[in-house]
């Protein structure tokens, strides 16, 4: 579904990363984990689009996405909800999550269908963005984005800043989220135990460059490895 190889990104003529090379198959969730810094959300923007200037091959279903502008990668299947989260404030949790409709063009799931899915939003889907909490306004997003009906869902840090029980409960919906709609995920993480619950297999990032690939009991194998590059 998703390959990239040789992928480099730059911001100016600073170059973030170097080479990077993944897949992401049909349905398939793996996580992309690495510290704070290694390069995870350059590369998930790289992929969409959004803001590095990149080199090398982005191809999705067969097709080469070159240039291609980000309102055309989602209205092909890709759907990235970035780490600041992006919520309108002055608009409900409804109306945000209605706002898919646009990105879809016109592809998206109602905004009530939607937030079946996700308990905690059930009691303040008429509550303006701005008052909700942190954890609140990650599963908005995470929403809107499963809204737009995405063949590939990129979440960057979804867990930062969150209590352990709303983390926890994230999980859960993330997982079931993708199940029920058969999207894959592709997710950005430091939290090892939350990419770990969502995601089959990894690839770890380190000053820009991938330094393992592999399922997570192989992982497991490698303590070395995970001392190296995940140890803090």
């Amino acid at each position: 579904m998703l390959k990239v190889e040789r992928l480099d990104a730059f911001y100016g003529d600073s170059q973030v990363l170097h080479g990077v090379g993944i897949t992401v198959g049909d349905g398939e969730r793996v996580a992309i984990v690495g510290r704070n810094g290694a390069g995870k959300s350059t590369l998930l923007k790289s992929l969409m689009n959004a803001g590095p200037r990149v080199s090398g091959l982005v191809e999705w279903q067969g097709e080469n996405l070159r240039d291609m502008p980000s309102f055309r990668r989602v209205r092909l299947g890709l759907s990235l909800v970035p780490e600041d989260r992006r919520i309108f404030g002055h608009v409900t949790v409804a109306e945000n999550i209605e706002m898919a409709r646009y990105a879809a063009g016109g592809n998206a799931l109602p905004a009530a269908v939607v937030i079946e899915r996700f308990p905690m939003l059930v009691p303040i889907k008429d509550r303006p963005g701005g008052r909700l909490s942190g954890g609140q306004q990650q599963m908005v997003a995470v929403a809107r984005a499963i809204a737009a009906r995405p063949k590939l869902m990129m979440l960057d840090e979804p867990t930062e800043g969150l209590a352990p029980v709303i983390v926890e409960q994230l999980a859960r919906d993330v997982k079931a989220a993708c199940v029920e709609t058969g999207a894959a995920l592709l997710l950005s993480e430091q939290n090892l135990w939350f990419a770990r619950q969502c995601t089959d297999r990894l690839y770890i990032i380190d000053s820009g460059q991938i330094v393992f690939s592999g399922d997570w009991p192989a992982l497991d194998r490698a303590p070395d490895v995970k001392q190296r590059y995940l140890a803090v």
